[in-house]
């Protein structure tokens, strides 16, 4: 272990540095202050609306609605949800498609179904 007399510093070989006491190294330099750079475009941000052409698709024709109240989400008629669509259109109604709620609820309706 060495002391370093100039910074009062000392260094382990365990690559550990302490400060010596009375040491106002840290006190005496000048702060940097960091400015946040605010990125700003004139354009506003893309987003998904629902797009009747979904309805034309026969994997989704069973189930998907128009909702109406909003044109960023959509409805589900298999569960009686709406789900926001404004971020990724498609995948995130496939991914609705992929969740187990929807998978169950899809094949108790298809079971009643064929009952009748």
């Amino acid at each position: 272990m060495e002391l370093n007399k100039d910074d009062e510093i000392e260094i382990s070989e365990d690559s550990e540095a302490t400060i010596g006491e009375g040491s106002d190294s840290f006190r005496d330099k000048p702060t940097t202050n960091i400015k946040e750079n605010k990125i700003s475009s004139s354009k506003p941000k893309r987003r998904c609306i629902f797009n009747q052409q979904c309805l034309k698709d026969p994997k989704y024709a069973a189930f998907l609605r128009e909702y109406r109240a909003n044109k960023y989400f959509t409805q589900c008629s298999i569960c009686n949800s709406n789900f926001s669509i404004a971020n990724d259109g498609i995948y995130l109604i496939n991914r609705h498609i992929e969740q187990a709620s929807h998978k169950r609820l899809a094949e108790t309706q298809a079971k009643e179904k064929c009952k009748v």
